[in-house]
């Protein structure tokens, strides 16, 4: 009897490990086939954010996929990861089953690189699955941010844009070179905005935003005496309103250069100068009387007293951004239609631009190039010399990173700007057609502006999560 319950275990063993040693096999076999599983998404057509750059507000950013085909947001769900992680909702576009937004569930962190990893994607000329990566590096963020410093004339004042963090608006302030004491001159500027000198050094030329209603505000057109003693209103909320045709969100202004007239720009939609929402010009007298439109979308410089040179969209995509603009002169009266300079669409991925003393030439700082999936890497941005009695536009720098708040030195021979190309933003002079780093700190370096003689240079200074205007000093050699 022991002897047939021996026999039937072992029989029941053997079995066991006959079929143990098949599944062995078979699993085996699976783990070194070159077989690669279906995709369980289609190719990808193009990712936005397609900057490796985020700036702020970091707060608002979405990632949007456009796939060639409909996608299942539940697969995609599955199929994508961040790190650092980040907890994101998944939406689908109402109107493009194509497209999908991941919408992170808190604010990203500043200073941060973040790598974007979608799996199984379809890769259309090998017809396998893969992984496609993104990496974004998020700006830094510190309790206040400080843009555009502006020298006074004569050389000893600079003022220059605060925003506190959390804050929707801006705070003027005015340094001392003497000195170094710094004074409040007045709240309430629009973001991002500007603020400049009056050829006479008598007044500072800005935009504030007034509240209309609890959900509206309006800009309108103010100076500051030097002291900020004395605050007016140049051009009205209600007239800016009145001659936009819908109540703008912001606005920036601009001397002519013998201090008479005023140009403005009307900013109606959008958040940033990268943005393609509509825009319109006008041009006042400096009391702000003779408010009239003039034909154009963002101003760019006074060619004279009597004519402005401005861009026009010539086209853009995806609805939101323009990449390519057409630069036109247009006299200031706004009586006659501009005279197209260049060819069509010649001015590509415009970000700001700065103009020689002598208004002969344009410095023109390029947003990043429109990107495809397939090509998504670090290739940068440019910046564009444009000279105005030749008609000529000309690459001066287009190199890895990004380079840009390019500014002219005031007898016009040298050309500052800041550039990440290393990783750090530091300063950079170019000169005869070469270009040398001119700092190398551990800071970030940004909004350089000349001094009037060209001996100094003032910049935003970030470190150590707090942001400062600083000094440079400039070897003549």
């Amino acid at each position: 009897m022991l002897k047939q319950h021996y026999i039937i275990l072992s029989g029941i063993l053997a079995l066991v490990l006959f079929i143990y040693g098949c599944s062995s096999i078979d699993t085996e076999k699976v783990e070194n086939s070159t077989v690669q599983p279906a995709p369980v998404l289609p190719p990808l057509e193009r990712v936005i954010p397609d900057d490796p750059y985020l700036f702020l507000p970091l707060e608002h950013t979405v990632f949007q996929l456009i796939f060639t085909k409909e996608v299942d947001p539940v697969f995609l769900e599955k199929a994508v990861s961040f790190e650092p992680e980040l907890n994101f909702k998944v939406q689908g576009s109402k109107h493009n089953p194509r497209e999908i937004y991941l919408e992170p569930q808190k604010k990203l962190q500043p200073d941060t690189i973040y790598t974007l990893e979608i799996n199984g994607i379809q890769n259309q000329s090998i017809g396998k699955a893969e992984t496609l990566k993104f990496s974004y590096h998020t700006e830094f963020e510190g309790d206040k941010e400080i843009i555009n410093p502006q020298w006074s004339h004569d050389g000893q004042e600079i003022v220059y844009l605060v925003r506190p963090k959390e804050s929707d608006t801006a705070e003027l302030w005015k340094m001392s070179l003497k000195n170094g004491d710094k004074t409040l001159l007045a709240t309430g500027l629009g973001w991002p905005g500007r603020a400049s000198w009056a050829p006479d050094d008598r007044s500072i030329l800005y935009a504030k935003i007034i509240p209309k209603s609890d959900k509206l505000s309006l800009p309108e057109i103010r100076i500051v005496d030097r002291e900020g003693k004395e605050e007016k209103v140049v051009v009205s909320a209600a007239d800016l309103e009145r001659i936009a045709g819908v109540g703008p969100f912001n606005a920036s202004a601009w001397w002519s250069p013998d201090g008479k007239r005023i140009a403005i720009q009307l900013d109606l939609g959008g958040v940033d100068a990268h943005s393609d929402n509509i825009r319109s010009l006008a041009v006042a007298n400096n009391d702000g009387k003779g408010l009239h439109p003039v034909d154009g979308q963002i101003f760019v410089g006074w060619q004279d007293n009597s004519n402005l040179l401005v861009l026009k969209t010539h086209q853009n995509y995806n609805h939101s951004h323009a990449y390519r603009y057409n630069l036109f002169q247009v006299k200031e009266d706004g009586k006659e239609p501009g005279k197209l300079l260049l060819g069509k669409g010649q001015i590509p991925n415009f970000d700001r631009s700065n103009q020689s003393p002598d208004l002969n030439s344009i410095v023109v700082g390029q947003w990043k190039s429109l990107n495809a999936v397939r090509s998504f890497k670090r290739e940068g941005t440019g910046i564009l010399l444009y000279d105005l009695s030749k008609n000529s536009l000309t690459s001066m720098e287009s190199t890895a990173g990004y380079q840009k708040h390019p500014a002219f030195s005031p007898d016009g021979k040298s050309i500052v700007f800041t550039s990440n190309k290393t990783g750090n933003w530091d300063l950079y002079l170019w000169k005869k057609d070469k270009t040398k780093q001119f700092t190398t700190d551990l800071a970030h370096e940004i909004y350089p502006t000349w001094s009037p003689k060209g001996d100094k240079l003032a910049l935003v200074s970030r470190s150590n999560n707090t942001e400062e205007i600083k000094i440079k000093e400039i070897d003549r050699n």
